[in-house]
């Protein structure tokens, strides 16, 4: 700070306090400074003024301001500075010890100090234009810092932001107010006193009378640099320190980044305003600031727009009436300077912007765009740098409209450094711009930009915390490959999913992979379970995709926008949604931080929406090609299918949709047609005979479909690719068509059949080929329903047979028969169990027997086996027939619980079964709470009516026995209030002080603890029911999955199967068993098919997309009019009969718009129609604007 060290007398002030020429009275001064040994030299500061350290600093509470005493109002940090103070010092105050960090524009506005006048609506067109500018481009703010003037109106703009925001730290904006010291009011609140504590801060107050010539703090600044010169009541002298603060920062790098060329941009915006301000716009121009010019708001900034806008004819007539508008606004203050500084700034136009401040029609409220427009301007001819502002500031409409213009044309490779910077910094709207401008990602994305993608993720992101894992385990550096992704990929998904990046250790090719070896990365062999596969078919090998490598890397980061936005130019977009689902989840699973946590579920969600609305468009046109999408191996995606992605992503309403359900009741029913008797099905199980005569196929339907005239043959049409049924009508002369003929039959059907080899095996299909009776019944008995159908009866034989084993003929006399065939029996189960866990789908035995044991049937299943073991032992054990018969009673137990599973299948059993196990869940937890109550009332109750009992039998019985029944009514009263007493069995002390006990006890236990019980079993029927269908559906799959590998024979005649099985897998090896265990669940497509299927897809995908586009647009633009409504009614209402017209059009309009938001999503309209609705929406909107707006006169 400064302080005035000689006082020189000012001649015209009051002799009894004279005045000094620094502005201050003599008795102001310190008794050292009052003597002056020349009073005749002129008074300056170089001269007359000495430094001192500064005594006002901290924290200010602005008592008495708007929000005061409501919360509202918080501290403003503020300091007084030297003028000659260091910039540099000053950068460090602000960004160590207030901790502003580093800001991507510095936007200083200047304007008049005085309180001139401002329409309330171009008020409102400045203020939150500015406001926009410094949100978007997280900038700070700096002005003057004054409660007066455009200061004024800008911190008014901050507070109201700031309310809007809620008051957060992370969405205020930073206003620095630098203004001169000695033009302050209230000065002495502001000096700490010697005693004061320096975290202690300061009042000052805002409800007291400004005093003349000062001028107040605005409170609605964020932080306040004082400048002193030594003088009092002279404005402007903050002037130069201010430039120097705003070259300053000006030079600063935009971020801390290694190797970020980009300075903070800064933009002076003119406001009004006196002749201070003139030379302000002066100083900026000279350190080459853009300045934006405010036209029409008064003063100095319409005296530079005039000078501006003529520019190009600056004649003398024109500096003559620059002169003489200074005169008319300033009259007698020394302008000598002023003409000059503004010729001086007009030479340089492409650092002088005017923007006219309109709120008229056709003048939208753009003064953020203006800003933008004039740093952009000041750079022009370096695009590469104009394009970096723009993104600094993620500003892409400046980027469209400023930037991507016809006029420009991209080199090759010249956006890529760009392209990297979007994606870095999570610039979905930017990444998207470049695309659209020819962009190729193929030639941007390489093997090596996506590994430094990777190596530059944040290290607060859970996918670094993982990496980090993984190189501690493998006690590497933090280096980052495509081999480490890859993994992290395969454990988010499932251990089957095949990632492109384990394709091969070291790399992987552009366009293609090379051929791996037989083992994955865990030294497992590889397998593909559950395909249907045609030995001379090839398998196609995963591409390199730039836009899924760039998906993948957004899910991995939890961006949503970003992937969103990649999701949409996806070619496989199902496969894609259902990926996103399943890793999304798995990385909500990791996740410690709740907030992170519930961000990706829901995220997940967003992306099971939309695989769901791709499929419900896909379904409706083309039944078979949806069913082959489902089912299809996809080598992009891991070489797993979506059906088998919607399951491990615990899917359900995907797994419930109409597509999903029909394709599974297709491979549920095999070849059996859906036209036959359920009820016929178990009989001609019986009889074999009845089935070649009796139960209708699928390709018998094909040959039955005629009607009238015509008959109607399914065939393809090679046009429209695979899987959907075209028509063929065939006309006859006599008006009658005959039903086709078996050869007829094999005729149409000869495309068919070729159809059928590409896609394997696939037993539910219709090949369209003739079934002789041989094949029937292999494919009846081979269909999922009739294993079901077997292996029921077969199980409820199985337990008739125990039961009556152990009920009537289990003695330790002799091993009958019957018993022998009993074990014979349970030993095809565990080799049954032993298959199931062989024909895991995971790649690992560890894996398929971790897989096996989280399934609870299986545990159930082994559980019971185990039993029944140790009951075998234990009945061979001379002596131990008893405990033999309680283990295998108890055995018997666990196998008709083991019955329940086929419940699933039932839809109304089903859902009960999942209420069942939720129940169990509760029960648990019920049962710990229970155990509190029980245990301490025993040991109560035991202690204080039988003490000192040393019997371990007795005291178990006094605290757990007793307690437990006395739970369900059996009170044992006569155990507390005996009628007779002997000295074997005493009578209980203190039996009154049990009947209290036991009381309330009874209170608890029986009122409160069931009646929550109840409760909580209530609250988990209510919930099961509400979603009783998706649970069904969704454990539906589980069954069907395991009667589709189940073999045909059911136990004990399994075995036969099994030793097929074993056979075939030695001859074919373990490598080849796909082809040696056909399936429905999973199909291999020819190349030709996939590419048709694959376009189809998307196809369908983008109608989805555009229609979800078109009903956002619609309810944007509704949005949009009710604002505009709501405003325009708040402006209008002393108007009564205007009031009433707009309320009329107001409910006219909202008719209008809802009827075309319900037509746009119950209807297809075509793209003629929905350009002709919008056309009248915008006239029905410019109309209501012309009446209720019109627009004002210059």
């Amino acid at each position: 700070m400064r302080v005035c060290k000689r006082f020189t007398i000012e001649t015209t002030s009051d002799p009894a306090d004279p005045l000094c020429q620094c502005g201050k009275k003599k008795s102001r001064h310190e008794p050292q400074y009052l003597q002056n040994n020349d009073p005749s030299k002129p008074w300056s500061v170089k001269t007359h003024t000495g430094k001192s350290p500064t005594n006002a600093y901290g924290e200010i509470e602005f008592v008495g301001a708007a929000g005061w005493g409501q919360g509202q109002q918080k501290l403003r940090k503020y300091v007084r500075v030297d003028y000659e103070t260091d910039p540099k010092t000053l950068m460090d105050l602000i960004q160590k010890q207030w901790n502003l960090g580093q800001p991507k524009l510095l936007i200083s506005v200047t304007g008049g100090a005085d309180n001139f006048p401002l329409k309330s609506n171009l008020k409102d067109v400045f203020r939150k234009g500015l406001i926009e500018a410094a949100r978007s481009t997280d900038a700070w703010i700096i002005t003057g810092g004054s409660n007066c003037g455009v200061m004024k109106y800008v911190g008014e703009a901050v507070r109201d932001y700031a309310i809007a925001e809620g008051g957060s730290a992370t969405t205020s904006i930073v206003a620095i107010g630098i203004a001169t010291w000695g033009i302050l009011d209230q000065q002495e609140a502001l000096i700490r006193s010697k005693s004061e504590l320096p975290s202690g801060h300061i009042s000052y107050r805002m409800d007291q009378q400004e005093r003349t010539g000062l001028v107040r703090l605005d409170p609605n600044h964020t932080h306040f640099i004082l400048v002193d010169d030594g003088t009092t009541g002279k404005f402007g002298k903050e002037i130069q320190l201010r430039s120097d603060l705003e070259k300053q920062i000006s030079e600063q790098k935009v971020t801390q980044e290694n190797g970020e060329k980009l300075n903070i941009p800064t933009v002076c915006v003119v406001v009004g305003g006196g002749p201070n301000t003139i030379q302000t716009v002066y100083r900026a121009v000279k350190n080459g600031t853009p300045c934006l010019i405010i036209d029409r708001s008064g003063r100095s900034a319409n005296i530079l727009a005039y000078a501006f806008n003529n520019h190009g004819t600056y004649s003398e007539s024109v500096r003559g009436e620059i002169k003489k508008r200074l005169l008319r606004e300033f009259k007698d203050l020394d302008l000598d300077k002023h003409p000059q500084w503004i010729e001086e700034c007009i030479r340089q136009p492409n650092l002088i912007n005017v923007y006219k401040l309109n709120a008229g029609r056709g003048v939208s409220t753009d003064i953020d765009k203006a800003i933008l427009h004039a740093l952009l301007k000041a750079k022009k001819g370096m695009r590469i740098d104009q394009l970096q502002l723009a993104m600094v500031w993620n500003r892409v409409d400046v980027a469209k409209s400023e930037i991507f213009t016809d006029d420009n044309d991209w080199k090759m490779g010249e956006l890529n450094e760009s392209v990297r910077y979007a994606i870095e910094h999570d610039l979905p709207n930017f990444l998207e711009l470049f695309i659209e401008n020819g962009v190729s990602m193929k030639d941007y994305l390489t093997e090596d930009e996506l590994t430094i993608l990777y190596g530059k993720i944040k290290q607060t992101s859970l996918l670094y915390c993982i990496l980090k894992k993984i190189n501690e385990k493998k006690d590497t550096e933090n280096d980052v490959t495509l081999w480490m992704i890859g993994q992290i990929i395969q454990q988010l998904t499932m251990d089957t999913y095949e990632p492109l990046y384990l394709s091969d250790e070291k790399q992987i090719n552009q366009g293609g992979l090379p051929k791996s070896d037989n083992s994955d990365h865990c030294g497992c062999l590889k397998k593909q379970q559950n395909v249907a596969h045609v030995p001379a078919m090839k398998s196609q090998a995963a591409q390199f995709h730039p836009i899924r490598e760039l998906f993948l890397y957004a899910i991995l980061l939890n961006r949503k926008d970003m992937a969103r936005k990649l999701w949409e130019r996806i070619d496989e977009p199902i496969a894609a949604a259902l990926t996103a689902s399943k890793m999304l989840k798995a990385m909500a699973c990791k996740e410690c931080d709740q907030d992170q946590k519930k961000s990706m579920m829901e995220h997940a969600d967003i992306y099971e929406e939309l695989a769901i609305g791709v499929l419900k468009v896909c379904y409706g046109p083309g039944e078979d090609r949806t069913n082959n999408m489902m089912r299809r191996e996809m080598p992009n995606w891991g070489r797993v299918t979506c059906l088998t992605m919607a399951v491990q992503a615990q899917n359900r309403k995907f797994i419930a949709q109409s597509a999903v359900q029909n394709l599974l009741t297709e491979i549920w029913m095999g070849k059996i047609s859906n036209e036959n008797n359920y009820w016929k099905l178990w009989l001609y199980m019986f009889f074999p005979w009845m089935v070649a005569l009796h139960v209708s196929f699928k390709e018998d339907e094909h040959c039955e479909k005629y009607q009238g005239n015509a008959v109607t043959v399914n065939e393809p049409d090679d046009s429209e690719g695979i899987g959907d049924d075209q028509e063929m009508v065939v006309k006859v002369d006599n008006g009658v068509a005959p039903p086709p003929t078996k050869a007829d039959c094999e005729q149409t059907h000869v495309s068919r059949e070729t159809l059928s080899k590409d896609h394997g095996d696939v037993e539910s299909h219709n090949s369209g080929q003739h079934l002789s009776v041989r094949k029937r019944l292999r494919l009846f008995y081979n269909a999922p329903i009739i294993k079901f159908q077997l292996n029921v009866l077969a199980y409820l034989a199985f337990l008739f047979l125990f039961s009556f084993i152990i009920l009537t003929e289990f003695s330790e006399e002799q091993v009958r028969w019957k018993e022998w065939f009993l074990i014979a029996w349970v030993g095809t189960l565990y080799l049954e169990e032993f298959r199931q866990i062989a024909h895991g789908e995971s790649s690992c035995l560890k894996d398929r027997l971790y897989h096996w044991i989280k399934d609870c049937w299986n545990m159930i299943d082994l559980a019971t086996l185990l039993l029944f073991l140790m009951g075998v032992i234990l009945r061979f054990i001379p002596g131990m027939i008893g405990p033999a018969r309680i283990v295998l009673a108890l055995d018997l137990i666990g196998f008709h619980m083991r019955l329940l599973q086929s419940f699933f299948v039932s839809e109304r059993l089903g859902p009960k079964l999942i209420m069942i196990a939720r129940m169990m869940k509760d029960l648990l937890f019920f049962v710990c709470i229970l155990a509190v109550f029980l245990i301490s009332y025993g040991i109560a109750s035991q202690a204080i009516m039988f003490p000192n009992v040393t019997d371990p039998l007795t005291i178990f019985r006094g605290v757990f026995y007793k307690a437990y029944f006395q739970m369900y009514g059996e009170l044992f009263l006569e155990d507390i209030q005996p009628e007779e007493c002997t000295l074997d069995d005493p009578c209980p002390e203190y039996s009154w002080m049990g009947i209290i006990l036991l009381s309330i006890y009874m209170m608890l236990s029986n009122v409160l603890l069931l009646n929550l019980l109840i409760a909580m079993f209530s609250y988990t029927f209510s919930n099961v029911q509400e979603n009783t269908d998706e649970h069904w559906k969704f454990q539906r799959y589980e069954v069907l999955k395991e009667y589709i590998n189940r073999p045909a024979i059911p136990p004990p005649l399994i075995l036969i199967s099994l030793i097929e099985y074993f056979v075939r897998f030695c001859i074919c090896g373990c490598s080849c068993r796909s082809s040696c265990t056909p399936s429905e669940l999973k199909i291999i497509l020819g190349e030709e098919k996939v590419k048709e299927l694959v376009l189809w897809e998307k196809n369908k995908a983008d109608d989805f997309i555009a229609k979800e586009n078109s009903k956002q647009n619609v309810e944007d633009r509704v949005q949009k009019n009710f604002v505009m409504m709501e405003k325009l009614l708040g402006n209008s209402l002393t108007d009564s009969d205007r009031l009433s017209k707009i309320e009329h059009q107001m409910v006219r309009t909202n008719y209008a718009m809802e009827g075309i938001r319900e037509s746009l999503i119950t209807t297809e309209r075509s793209s003629e129609r929905l350009s002709k609705m919008e056309h009248q929406l915008e006239r029905m909107n410019a109309l209501i604007t012309n009446k209720l707006c019109p627009e004002e006169e210059p």
